[in-house]
């Protein structure tokens, strides 16, 4: 039974873990393509290259963490980076959740990377004049 506990413990640090150094490539990401590319140019594209690399490796490890875990919605997510498991009403009712909650995840990434487009081509009008 320890054993169980020890290993759930180790894959909620491990989630968090990953989670924390996602958001830090991403935010780099984002926040450093303007000034890359004002100061390199075309070879700007080496280091954002290599930065966003990074951030989608990271990312594809949270995913494989959630599949291996069973978890998808932000309940399950919320619980499992605290540590706990949510009983099996609850659990049920977040699978039947799930499918409207993949759109709402895709209409919020779209504008996500929309505003991160335009801030970047603020960022470039900005450095450019």
């Amino acid at each position: 039974m320890e054993l169980g506990k020890q290993i759930q413990k180790e894959e909620v640090t491990k989630f968090n873990r990953h989670g924390a150094i996602y958001t830090v490539l991403l935010i780099g990401v984002v926040v450093s393509a303007a000034p890359l590319f004002m100061w390199l140019g075309t070879w700007a594209i080496i280091p954002w290259g290599i930065l966003a690399a990074a951030a989608l490796g990271s990312a594809w490890k949270i995913e494989k963490l959630k599949k291996d875990n069973d978890i998808q919605t932000y309940k399950e997510i919320v619980a499992f980076s605290e540590g706990k498991r949510l009983d099996e009403i609850q659990k049920q009712r977040e699978i039947g959740k799930r499918p409207y909650q993949k759109v709402l995840l895709v209409i919020g990434c779209a504008v996500m990377a929309a505003a991160a487009c335009l801030l970047i081509c603020l960022m470039m009008h900005f450095f450019l004049n």
